[in-house]
Parts: structure tokens; C-alpha cells; sequence
């Protein structure tokens, strides 16, 4: 039985990883759009590509904002902080289903 709550606790801990890494991805986009990062270069491109698909369903939701000159992607923001909503609810009710 220990042997399957140490498997789970590594499962938790890789998917815990796993979040924290996507959730920097978008902070990256949302950086790389306030400082006006050229689009035309592969990493850059390949950035926008990927995440675009990720950030879809929050299109739309708020407008997007200048300041002072930079842009400030109000639907990378709402991704942010909506996938983390859904990991929070995902890990407690994970944590139901362990016996520690």
C-alpha cells in the first residue's frame, strides 16, 4: 500500500510540475506582447502558435488594454488565472482519493 501512495504522491507531483510550466508559457506570451517582441522570429512565432490554441477559449472575454504603450493581453491574463481555478479544483478533488 505504501508502494501506491508513493506512485500517486509522484503522479502529483509530475502533474504539479506539468501546471506550473504551462502557466509559465503564458506568462511568457503575455511578456513577450507587453514588450512588443517581434513576431516574425521562430521563437517568438512558435510561442504565439502554441499558446493561441490554450488562450482560445478566454478570447473575447475582457478587452485588451494599453498601457503606457504596452500591450497587456487581458485574455492570456484570463487564462492564467482561469487554468489555475481548474488545476486548484482538479488537485482537491485528486486529494480526495488519497488516504493520507
Amino acid at each position: 500500500m505504501r508502494i501506491l501512495s508513493s506512485i500517486y504522491s509522484s503522479f502529483l507531483s509530475i502533474i504539479s510540475k506539468l501546471f506550473w510550466l504551462f502557466e509559465l508559457f503564458l506568462f511568457l506570451r503575455l511578456l513577450l506582447k507587453f514588450l512588443g517582441a517581434n513576431s516574425q522570429t521562430l521563437v517568438v512565432s512558435l510561442v504565439y502558435e502554441r499558446s493561441d490554441v490554450v488562450i482560445a477559449p478566454f478570447s473575447f472575454i475582457f478587452r485588451d488594454i494599453y498601457w503606457k504603450g504596452h500591450l497587456v493581453e487581458m485574455s492570456v491574463i484570463s487564462a492564467i488565472v482561469g487554468y489555475a481555478i481548474a488545476a486548484f479544483i482538479v488537485f482537491k478533488i485528486l486529494r480526495l482519493f488519497s488516504r493520507d
